[in-house]
C-alpha cells in the first residue's frame, strides 16, 4: 500500500461560533478532539500526506509542533477564517465547502496529487487501513457509500480523484443549505451520481467505517458494538454477493 499516492483531507473548525446545531460547542472540548485524530492521522503509517484545514482562525500552535515529530511526513496545515464569512443559516456543511475550495485552489499538496480521503476532522477511523485496502483494490474513481435510495452519503469519510472533488463534489456542496434540509449528505451523493452519469466509475460496496468521536450535533459518542459491526460485515457480503451474480 506504500506505492499508493493519496492525501487525506481533515476540514476542522475549533471555533465554531454561533453555528447552529452544534451541541458540542465547548472550544476546549473540540480543540481535544482535533488533537486527539490528529495524532492518530499522523501516526499512521500508511498516511503520509495530511492537509490539515481550520476555518476559525484558531492558533495552530499545537499541530505544527507535532509535525515537526514527523519529518518523513508531507503535512500541511491551512488557518482561514472562512466560518466567520457566511449566514450560519447555511450550516457546517457550506463551511466545509469553503474549505475544500480553498484547498484546492491553493494547496501545494492537492496541486501534485491525484487522489483524496476526506475525512471528518474530529474522527478517528478505526479500521482505515482496511478502507484504504479497498480503494486500491477497487482501483475506482471514486470511493463513497451511498445509501437512503441513493440519497444520501457518508460524508464522514469519503474518497475520489481529484477530477471528482474540483468539477463535482465542490460545486454540489456550494448549494448546502441546512436551512432547508439540504445537507452536506446529500450533495455528496448527488455529486456522486451526477460524476457516475458522466462515466467516472464508482467502487463496489464500500466498506462501512468504524468511527471514533463525538457527533458534532447532537454531542454522542459515535458507538459501533459488536453485534453492529457484525451486522455490517454481514450485510456488507451479502451485498457483494447480489452484485456478483445478478442475472440481468
Amino acid at each position: 500500500m506504500y506505492n499508493f499516492d493519496f492525501a487525506i483531507i481533515l476540514p476542522c473548525t475549533i471555533d465554531p461560533g454561533e453555528m447552529p446545531n452544534v451541541a458540542r460547542h465547548d472550544i476546549e472540548i473540540r480543540l481535544n478532539d482535533y488533537k486527539k485524530s490528529f495524532n492518530f492521522w499522523i501516526s499512521n503509517k500508511y498516511v503520509n500526506k495530511i492537509i490539515f484545514i481550520e476555518n476559525s482562525g484558531y492558533d495552530l500552535s499545537f499541530f505544527y509542533e507535532i509535525s515537526k515529530k514527523f519529518p518523513d511526513k508531507i503535512v500541511e496545515i491551512i488557518s482561514s477564517n472562512s466560518n466567520h464569512s457566511f449566514d450560519k443559516k447555511l450550516g457546517k456543511g457550506y463551511g466545509e465547502y469553503l474549505c475544500l475550495k480553498e484547498i484546492f485552489e491553493n494547496s501545494k499538496i492537492a496541486k501534485e496529487t491525484n487522489y483524496f480521503i476526506k475525512i471528518t476532522g474530529r474522527y478517528i477511523i478505526k479500521n482505515f487501513d482496511s478502507i484504504l485496502k479497498d480503494i486500491i483494490i477497487n482501483n475506482s474513481d471514486i470511493y463513497v457509500n451511498l445509501s437512503n435510495n441513493l440519497k444520501y452519503s457518508n460524508s464522514v469519510i469519503y474518497g475520489g480523484g481529484k477530477k471528482f472533488f474540483e468539477n463535482y463534489i465542490i460545486p454540489e456542496k456550494k448549494n448546502t443549505t441546512d436551512e432547508i434540509n439540504n445537507i452536506s449528505e446529500n450533495k455528496v451523493a448527488s455529486a456522486t451520481l451526477k460524476a457516475i452519469s458522466d462515466g467516472l466509475t464508482l467502487s463496489r460496496v464500500p466498506i462501512y467505517a468504524d468511527t471514533e468521536g463525538y457527533i458534532g450535533s447532537n454531542g454522542k459518542k459515535l458507538k459501533q458494538n459488536i453485534f453492529k459491526k457484525i451486522k455490517l460485515y454481514f450485510f456488507r457480503k451479502l451485498k457483494i454477493y447480489f452484485f456478483n451474480h445478478k442475472k440481468y
